[in-house]
């Protein structure tokens, strides 16, 4: 196995553990519908800037609900800055993980 393919899958891992975490967060909403949109406003943020609500969710997946995905919540939050911490901590563990099999191979292997 090549370095540049076992670097592409512990990112490809990283990620999606990075990407857990908006999913839960959205499925949250999305488990409490008394706080989705539906009907009426349900739960909204007020930027003090806009004279408008940004919906966290809908159950009609608009483009501006600020959880029915990443990139309209990376709009108005630093999601992409915390994902990305996400991702370079998990690719940090995973890599940690790796090399301590590898050590507990070779320990073995040497052992014999």
């Amino acid at each position: 196995m090549d370095k540049s393919i076992l670097e592409k899958r512990i990112h490809d891992k990283a990620e999606e553990r990075a990407d857990k975490y908006f999913e839960e967060i959205a499925g949250f909403f999305y488990q409490h519908k008394e706080l989705v949109a539906n009907g009426r406003e349900g739960l909204v943020l007020k930027p003090i800037a806009e004279n408008r609500s940004i919906k966290f969710r809908s159950p009609y997946r608009d483009d501006e609900s600020l959880f029915n995905s990443q990139d309209t919540l990376s709009k108005y939050t630093n999601w992409q800055d915390i994902r990305k911490e996400l991702v370079e901590k998990y690719e940090k563990e995973e890599t940690d993980n790796i090399l301590d099999k590898l050590d507990s191979i070779n320990y073995l292997l040497e052992g014999e």
